[in-house]
């Protein structure tokens, strides 16, 4: 692979990723106008499987133990998380989705779900399965 060639797939992979950005903005305003994408990627690190101490929201989310304090402080206040002491050790904090914070997740999955089908439109069954095992290699190689 040449370097004009290597330029113009970065160059897409920058167009592609900006687009999705904006659509995952415009997204999330669509179902909670108050949510920001902060907001957001915590509530994923968080996920539906059940309590997690701050340490690992962090780590999930690759930041300091510190960073993600303020933001849950506000999806508490939002309703999208609940905080509890920890039964065998009440120094640590567990964070945990709502019912309402389950809800969003959903939501915004089943949107997400709309993004690729737009994203897919008009390629073919073979396209898509050939699209798919590109992406697997190069998710791969990363």
């Amino acid at each position: 692979m040449n370097t004009e060639d290597i330029r113009t797939v970065t160059d897409l992979f920058d167009e592609i990723n900006e687009k999705l950005m904006k659509t995952s903005q415009e997204t999330l305003l669509n179902i909670y106008k108050d949510l920001t994408i902060a907001e957001a990627n915590a509530i994923y690190a968080i996920g539906p499987e059940g309590p997690k101490t701050m340490k690992e929201i962090a780590q999930a989310l690759g930041v300091a133990v510190s960073t993600p304090t303020r933001i849950i402080d506000r999806l508490l206040e939002k309703g999208f998380v609940s905080r509890t002491v920890g039964k065998e050790d009440r120094r640590k904090l567990l964070i945990e989705l709502t019912p309402q914070g389950k809800k969003l997740v959903s939501d915004i999955d089943n949107e997400s779900l709309e993004v690729t089908k737009k994203m897919l439109k008009g390629l073919s069954p073979e396209e898509i399965e050939t699209f798919t095992r590109i992406l697997l290699k190069i998710s791969e190689n990363i």
